[in-house]
């Protein structure tokens, strides 16, 4: 089989820079979109505005001409313009055709950046406030607004109209109205290279914004990266937490790492106790069937009582190392199976009765006081743990009680969420040096005690029985008086009534 190692860091890539860069990149076209929106919508709002200006000129220009009756010409067109100031007109005469030329101000109707042309019904200019213009036919479309280039200049717009007599009704000739476009275009320019100025200032801003943020949001995923990398490198270095308290999704995604490494963390000291505890135990009845073997070997062939001896001894040295290893794995067994069970009730009557009943058959030779209270108790325990917790208890007390072999086991309701089960014998009793002891792994009161008994015979019963406790959030108490007997004292919750009836 290969296997394949994956170095840390190989496809390593920087989550808070890849999520700048695509939020760089929405930003951008967000404000990209904006820019065109502002642009056109700017550049469409200021062209209508021109145009209006250009219609409502030559409309106020076309009204005022109508006032002529005949077709045009210099002298109607002067009356009718300038009235009371045509000693600042200027006559010019080019290619044979005269035409007034007279600064704006003098209409007291355009603005500085139109000028008009008037041209008779022959379409030949004869009036314009263009100083240079020397073009004297009309061109372009009547009464519809159109682009006027001129040569090395800004384009401008221009309108043409008919100019009707207001008393005769008949043609009097033509008006142009030119609107130069300069300041437009010197707006829409500046206006573009704001809109770009805006947009490349507010992207970078909002990059640098979104990638600090994101870095300071994130760091908290990172304290839980490096956490799982320092372990990925040592693994035996289970301690570490990440301990992240941000308040969202990845403080519960380190709370389940860390409720994980916790558990991996319960299992692998499960391991290395287990094997320090065999490796410990078994040592001694190891050496004593090594020892009995090496004595067969040199004597026991011909000394029938010498090998008598020693097959009891290593017959009797297995026996304790079977009881060694099943006791070991009934705690490994115990201290691992909790996380599945804490929802778990129990009838706390049946279960009693089921264990009095095993321990009856076992030992004929105890007497066994139990009055059913007929309750009906549900308590908050697993059912195999409630009753592995009382057999440790009957058993505790069958071994410490070899001359008055009587045991009393009660169960009583001490308040509607609660029962108390008691195990009383009138054994040996525990002293006060054992007392401070007994729930400690491996320590037995009576240290030369011959271990067969129903159950272990290492001392780890009680402890057994202390992890139970430890793992419901049980009570325990333990009343004892050296030579008259001891009372261990276990506190069940009950499950609410109403809770079994939902």
């Amino acid at each position: 089989m290969q296997i394949k190692i994956r170095k840390t860091g190989q496809y390593k890539k920087s989550l808070p820079k890849s999520l700048s860069n695509l939020f760089f990149v929405l930003f951008f076209c967000i404000f990209s979109a904006f820019t065109l929106i502002a642009y056109y919508s700017t550049n469409y709002f200021l062209l209508k505005k021109e145009k209006q200006a250009v219609n409502q000129t030559v409309d106020m220009v076309r009204v005022r001409l109508s006032q002529v009756n005949s077709n045009f010409s210099i002298n109607n067109l002067s009356d009718v313009l300038y009235q009371n100031s045509k000693e600042n007109l200027k006559i010019d005469s080019y290619s044979g055709q005269e035409l007034i030329r007279s600064r704006r101000d003098l209409t007291n109707i355009l603005d500085s950046k139109q000028d008009i042309y008037i041209y008779n019904i022959d379409k030949r200019m004869i009036f314009t406030t263009d100083e240079e213009e020397n073009s004297f036919n009309l061109e372009g479309p009547i009464n519809k607004v159109f682009e006027d280039q001129l040569p090395d200049e800004y384009r401008g717009l221009s309108i043409i109209q008919k100019v009707y007599s207001k008393e005769t009704g008949h043609l009097l000739g033509y008006v142009q109205i030119f609107q130069d476009l300069e300041n437009y275009y010197i707006i829409r320019a500046r206006l573009l290279i704001w809109l770009l100025f805006v947009e490349l200032f507010g992207t970078s801003l909002a990059y640098f914004i979104i990638y600090f943020s994101t870095r300071h949001f994130l760091e908290p995923l990172q304290n839980l990266h490096d956490v799982m990398r320092m372990i990925s490198e040592n693994p035996n270095n289970l301690a570490l937490r990440s301990n992240i308290k941000s308040g969202d999704e990845i403080e519960e995604l380190s709370s389940i790492f860390d409720t994980m490494l916790d558990k991996v963390e319960n299992y692998t000291n499960l391991q290395s106790r287990f094997i320090s505890d065999v490796s410990h135990e078994l040592r001694t009845p190891v050496a004593i069937i090594k020892g009995h073997i090496g004595l067969l070997q040199r004597w026991g062939k011909d000394d029938s009582e010498i090998l008598e001896e020693s097959l009891n001894a290593t017959a009797h040295e297995a026996d304790r190392m079977a009881i060694m290893i099943n006791d070991m794995l009934d705690m490994i067994r115990v201290q691992g199976s909790f996380d599945g069970h804490q929802n778990d009730i129990t009838n706390l009557e049946s279960s009693i009765e089921t264990v009095i009943g095993n321990f009856k058959v076992l030992r004929e030779d105890f007497i066994f006081n139990w009055t059913n209270p007929k309750l009906d108790l549900e308590g908050k325990i697993y059912k195999n743990h409630f009753e592995q917790a009382l057999m440790i208890l009957i058993d505790n007390a069958i071994k410490y009680s070899q001359k008055e072999k009587e045991i009393t086991i009660d169960l009583r309701l001490q308040s509607t969420n609660q029962a108390i089960v008691t195990v009383t014998d009138k054994g040996e009793g525990i002293s006060q040096e054992d007392f401070e002891h007994i729930f400690e792994r491996f320590y037995r009161s009576d240290k030369s005690r011959n271990r067969t008994s129903t159950q272990a015979g290492l001392g780890i019963g009680l402890s057994i029985l202390h992890q139970i406790v430890e793992g419901y959030n049980l009570s325990m108490e333990v009343k004892s008086l050296l030579h008259e007997g001891s009372t261990f004292i276990l506190y069940i919750p009950l499950v609410d009534p109403l809770q079994l009836i939902n």
